[in-house]
């Protein structure tokens, strides 16, 4: 599977790479993979499903999985762009006290992901040490995909957002793609995930707004232009209000 794999810190007890898959690689359809330690996938950027235990996962821009040794899985990618994932390995012979015992899953708030982000460039530097992954901020959504209404509202939502082509779509249009009603739609989804509609699509913008300044942006008004933001304001009120800083701020942290 053509991937480039780059590591950012490996101890006695953790491994901790980012792994990228370049744009137009796409995995071998039916492959099952296996993880030989406890596994952590988190998510840089793209959309990809986890096909698991006769379930399946989406890794939008917010969800992270806790896989456990041995267990058989298949990915299944929505699109064609580059795939990149944080990927936090225990090492074997490692104490496993806090291994998962079957996978799991998290949808991590944008203030989470953004300290995540922090403290991975950290790792590469050298100023920090890797320590057990922490999901106590996020919410526990394994039953997110369980119903195909749900399912297939993320999966629109994520793979618009994640485009980031500026084209304008509404929940409504979300409502359409998950072939249900409006209020239909948004009393699952709150059910199924814990969260409304329009708080898993700001949350997704968010989260792509932190990928794009990681990389280096510097045109803010093209940046909330491409999520959908009506204006660069409104998009930093939104930025501040989730995550503590503004955007230009953020971008500066990410670049010391």
């Amino acid at each position: 599977m053509p991937q480039d794999r780059i590591l950012y810190a490996d101890t006695a007890a953790w491994r901790v790479e980012r792994v990228v898959k370049p744009a137009g690689v796409a995995h071998a359809g039916g492959a099952v993979y296996q993880v030989a330690t406890p596994r952590w996938v988190f998510p840089v950027c793209g959309v990809s499903e986890f096909h698991l235990e006769e379930r399946q996962v989406l890794l939008d821009g917010l969800t992270v999985v806790a896989l456990p040794t041995g267990l058989p899985y298949r990915i299944h990618e929505w699109q064609p762009a580059p795939r990149s994932h944080m990927v936090v390995s225990m090492q074997p012979g490692a104490p496993s006290a806090g291994s998962p015992g079957h996978a799991l899953a998290w949808m991590l708030p944008p203030r989470a992901l953004w300290q995540l982000r922090l403290h991975w460039r950290a790792l590469a530097q050298g100023r920090e040490r890797v320590e057990e992954p922490v999901l106590g901020q996020g919410v526990l959504c394994d039953s997110a995909m369980a119903h195909v209404a749900v399912a297939r509202a993320r999966r629109f939502m994520a793979t618009r957002t994640a485009s980031a082509d500026g084209l304008h779509w509404s929940l409504h249009d979300v409502a359409d793609a998950a072939c249900c009603s409006y209020f239909h739609l948004a009393r699952l989804f709150r059910t199924h995930t814990g969260l409304g509609l329009h708080a898993y699509r700001e949350q997704l913008r968010l989260a792509a707004a932190l990928q794009r300044l990681d990389e280096g942006e510097a045109d803010l008004a093209a940046l909330a232009h491409d999520l959908g933001y009506s204006s660069q304001s409104h998009l930093g009120a939104a930025f501040r209000r989730a995550i503590g800083v503004t955007p230009a701020q953020a971008r500066q942290a990410l670049r010391t």
